[in-house]
């Protein structure tokens, strides 16, 4: 290995333990979000609507971000995006100090900055990804989807433990010190932009265009709409199934959430060799089915055990499924694309969850935990079951 290679492998090193940290840090702050309405206010409707905040405000500004990311260095586009989320920390921690009308509004004005942060890291992490990998997309593609999947499992435990020592203090100054070292990490790396020949709407159109005429690109975008449908409940309704259903104190119920990480990490670490011996389509489609069954399963049980398994069950699932759906997207689009493909699908990955999480939070509102939980469940099994009919490209897609 000669020093231009070893340069570029410890790039990748630090790229991949700053993707780690930063999206680790990014989910902490949802969670923030989603529990401190929950727990505090006992509020699931605002929970609902700072969730989706989080994750709605990229439906807008995601596209942006894309052509921005073909355009100019991904590496200066995430750091920028770490900033907002310090913002966004930054006003939850002084809305928690306060009260009444005012500490709701700093409350989502932070969710609306952690919305800014998500519309623009996700899409330049993957297009700094497909930067460094070369010839290792499919790979690096899945070790770095792993580490996102480990940061969103990670963070309920790390929130408890984080509550236990010093209550929403120590949360928020542990995502912040998580930013900050994240953003350490990513100084030295550095990637130009491929410059920009018209509007960005144009550039946006032509985006769009470009993954509507490729029929595989186009399904694997429309699947991974199926499987981020499960993360909004998730998100939402499994912390009150815990507490309510479970009964389950504060730290129990932050490892209860952290069983899904591990899930996740086995999805994502088998799936490749899975996907060997089943094909890459119909490994994304039956990991699909998966998460669904796994997800309804948790609605009939009420014996902690028998829930856990059906939430590993799940996260193997929704773990194997957007591993190799990254793997496809990084692999098969043309580099000058790829910051605006990629776009498309974390638009996908935030907007989906954030669609869904609010709904969640609305229907918790009018429905039993138990009864939101299976409808949720059974309806994404039924979505999975259609879209393994219909989508022909991806079900006999193999590398």
């Amino acid at each position: 290995m000669n020093v231009k290679e070893n340069y570029n492998q410890g790039q990748i090193i630090r790229f991949l333990a700053a993707s780690f940290l930063g999206f680790l840090a990014g989910h902490l702050t949802n969670y923030s979000v989603i529990l401190y309405a929950q727990d505090v206010w006992n509020a699931d409707a605002l929970a609902g609507l700072g969730f989706g905040l989080c994750f709605g405000v990229p439906l807008i500004l995601g596209w942006f971000a894309g052509a921005w990311c073909d355009s100019y260095s991904p590496q200066k586009l995430a750091q920028g995006a770490h900033v907002s989320f310090l913002v966004s920390l930054g006003l939850l921690h002084l809305s928690s100090r306060m009260e009444g009308k005012f500490a709701v509004f700093l409350f989502l004005l932070g969710a609306g900055f952690a919305g800014v942060g998500w519309s623009i890291l996700a899409p330049a992490r993957m297009s700094l990804l497909g930067r460094l990998a070369g010839e290792r997309q499919v790979k690096l593609a899945v070790v770095f989807n792993i580490l996102v999947m480990l940061g969103f499992g990670a963070a309920p435990p790390i929130l408890a433990f984080c509550r236990k020592i010093n209550s929403w203090e120590m949360v928020h100054l542990t995502g912040i010190s998580l930013f900050f070292i994240a953003m350490v990490l990513l100084l030295g790396i550095q990637t130009k932009g491929l410059g920009k020949n018209s509007s960005a709407w144009d550039r946006i159109l032509r985006g769009v265009s470009y993954a509507k005429n490729h029929t595989l690109l186009k399904q694997t975008l429309l699947f991974s709409i199926v499987i981020y449908c499960s993360m909004g409940p998730v998100q939402v309704m499994m912390p009150r199934f815990a507490k309510g259903v479970l009964g389950l104190g504060e730290l129990e119920r932050g490892f209860f959430l952290g069983a899904l990480a591990v899930a996740l990490l086995v999805g994502g670490g088998v799936s490749l060799k899975l996907a060997k011996q089943v094909g890459y389509g119909k490994m994304i489609l039956l990991a699909g089915l998966f998460c669904g069954l796994g997800f309804l399963g948790i609605g009939f049980s009420s014996i902690v055990w028998v829930s856990v398994l059906f939430l590993l069950f799940s996260g193997f699932g929704a773990g194997s499924s957007i591993s190799l759906i990254v793997a496809i997207l990084q692999s098969e689009v043309a580099t000058e694309y790829r910051g605006r493909l990629v776009s498309l699908y974390t638009i996908t990955s935030q907007v989906v969850p954030a669609a869904s999480g609010l709904l969640s939070g609305l229907l918790l509102v009018k429905l039993p935990i138990t009864t939101a939980v299976i409808g949720a469940g059974a309806t994404l099994t039924l979505i999975v079951i259609f879209s393994t009919i219909r989508l022909e490209t991806l079900r006999n897609y193999k590398v």
